[in-house]
């Protein structure tokens, strides 16, 4: 039997040289992996499909579904607090045509929480720019520009613009009320007190809303209404920097007794990271509790912040040592020479003594007002309880004052950063009519010129650069003692001056710090000697000035008749 042979033929597969369907593959793939949270990959093979797509429209599609994984993925990152990596994703997407400009406002997001404040609020201000729904982006500028950039004034612009799509956000009007009280002080009332109005409206239980417009009621004096809300603070679970505000409250309205024992929790604030307390304040160690008898104590007194605050409150040691067996008073070393000079029947410290001397409780010295059951009425020694004696204020006369007729003038116009935070320094420029007032010197007793002024002042306006020649506040006191009179802000060398006694003409602004409860007549309830003038309102120093010119004129006029009296 014969088998025929058949021919076998191959067929050939044809090669598909079309590039759509591994372009269609590589997409579905990048798709999957994005979908299933691989970004990495995915975005990969996005980008090296993209390259390939030539159609136009091909394109534009794979690139819009590209960018919405992409800021899937950069938004998974921020949420992670990736914020490098998020931003380099970000920067990635920026690359392609089309990005949503919501980009500028994510990026400016992670630039303010890796602390670029600056490159912020650019890429906010993009999207401020471009963006046709931008209220929420005002409420991030505003946010930025408050608590980095520090500029008040430019974050009201913003929090105002952001109001207008978040009319019940508590937040922004409590906001306002706040930055309108810190930086007008005194002007813009009706707004301060409406947004913080429309705060507490929206959130009666607020504690931070409550306590704002406690502030501010008090800051203008409406006694009832600043009482009614600081009693509503006391039952919102207040913190301790409350309730040591509370105290500066009422001290400010002459309630001594009860605002004293408030302003105890200043060592207990949340707030301290620009006050540092001695190391012993900050213990409770051997602590007078002010309940124990001390009649057969020794007390020992420590200073607590700044050299005003030691030389005004040093006032009521003889009142102390009158209820105890025996005092030490610990201060600052710069304080040591004026304090032992004023014999104030005590040994005198400084810090590192500590462990040498032999005491059963401590106190802090601005807690002496609550031992000494002080009241406005009864304050100790206004007239003066610190002195140096002749000879070294003769010295010192010698070697660093002219020797001339001229009514001497000391002046003071800027203190320590705390003063500048409250308003209290003077530009120095509304001084220079002072300085130019005929048979009149003036002398700095400015140590540091912190803000360089004066090497500002005009060369008709005579100056002269006291500050330098003091090695401590016993050099301080003896030039002030040189002096006709003293013109100065509310800083420790106007405390000084009132301890010494000296003439002062005190310069404050229309809101003023918190001890301060008399400025008007002709002292200040502290200090005998010092007579106020202030401020109508705030940074109006040109109105005090002109009025100190005409009281120091009237020193002119009497030093003139004393003149020809003598020669008659």
């Amino acid at each position: 039997m014969q088998v025929s042979k058949r021919l076998v033929v191959r067929k050939e597969i044809p090669i598909d040289n079309s590039k759509d369907l591994i372009m269609s593959l590589d997409v579905a793939m990048a798709e999957y992996y994005c979908k299933n949270n691989n970004y990495e990959k995915g975005l990969k093979i996005y980008r090296e499909a993209i390259s390939q797509i030539f159609d136009e429209a091909e394109r534009n599609r794979v690139i819009n579904q590209y960018l919405t994984y992409a800021l899937q993925n950069a938004q998974k990152m921020f949420n992670n607090k990736k914020f490098i990596e998020a931003l380099e994703a970000y920067r990635e997407i920026m690359s392609y045509s089309g990005f949503p400009i919501s980009i500028y406002k994510n990026i400016g997001l992670c630039m303010k929480l890796i602390g670029n404040a600056d490159l912020a609020i650019k890429f906010l201000k993009r999207f401020e720019e471009i963006s046709p729904d931008k209220e929420d982006v005002y409420v991030y500028l505003a946010d930025l520009t408050y608590t980095d950039i520090k500029d008040n004034k430019k974050a009201i612009e913003y929090y105002e613009k952001a109001l207008e799509k978040n009319k019940n956000n508590f937040s922004i009007y409590n906001m306002l009320g706040h930055l309108y009280s810190t930086c007008y002080q005194d002007k813009f009332k009706e707004k301060q007190i409406d947004y913080l109005t429309r705060a507490f409206e929206l959130a009666p239980n607020n504690r931070i809303v409550v306590k704002n417009l406690a502030y501010v009621y008090g800051k203008f004096d409406e006694i009832q209404k600043a009482d009614e809300f600081y009693s509503k603070l006391m039952y919102l679970n207040p913190t301790h920097s409350d309730l040591h505000a509370y105290g500066a409250y009422l001290v400010r309205h002459k309630r001594f007794s009860e605002g004293f024992k408030f302003l105890q929790h200043r060592f207990l604030k949340e707030d301290l990271k620009n006050v540092s307390f001695p190391q012993l304040l900050t213990t409770k160690k051997k602590k007078w509790n002010m309940k124990i008898d001390i009649k057969d104590k020794k007390i020992l007194v420590h200073f607590e912040q700044g050299f005003g605050d030691s030389i005004m409150f040093v006032r009521f040691i003889e009142d102390l040592k009158k209820r105890c067996k025996d005092v030490s008073l610990v201060v600052q070393p710069q304080l040591i020479d004026l304090f032992k000079d004023s014999k104030l029947g005590v040994e005198i410290y400084n810090e590192q003594q500590i462990p040498e001397i032999d005491y059963d409780f401590w106190i802090p010295m601005m807690d002496l007002p609550i031992v000494c059951e002080t009241s406005p009425d009864t304050i100790p020694k206004a007239d003066g309880y610190l002195k140096v004696p002749k000879a070294k204020i003769n010295a010192y006369r010698k070697e660093h004052i002219n020797d001339n007729d001229k009514i001497k003038i000391g002046i003071a116009y800027e203190g320590t950063l705390a003063s500048k935070e409250t308003d209290r320094d003077i530009p120095l420029s509304y001084l220079y009519p002072l300085m130019k007032l005929p048979d009149v010197e003036v002398y700095s007793f400015q140590v540091d010129d912190i803000s360089r002024q004066m090497d500002m002042v005009p060369s008709d306006a005579n100056l002269i650069r006291l500050g330098k020649t003091f090695k401590n506040w016993e050099d301080t006191a003896c030039a002030m003692n040189c002096m006709d009179c003293m013109v100065t802000t509310d800083n420790g060398v106007m405390n000084l001056a009132g301890a010494l006694g000296v003439k002062t003409f005190g310069l404050f602004n229309r809101i003023v710090e918190w001890r301060w409860f008399k400025t008007e007549g002709n002292d200040i309830g502290w200090y005998k000697n010092i007579k106020p003038f202030q401020a109508p309102t705030a940074g109006a120093w040109e109105v005090p000035v002109q009025k100190v010119i005409e009281e120091i004129d009237k020193i002119r006029c009497k030093k003139i008749a004393q003149k020809i009296k003598g020669r008659c």
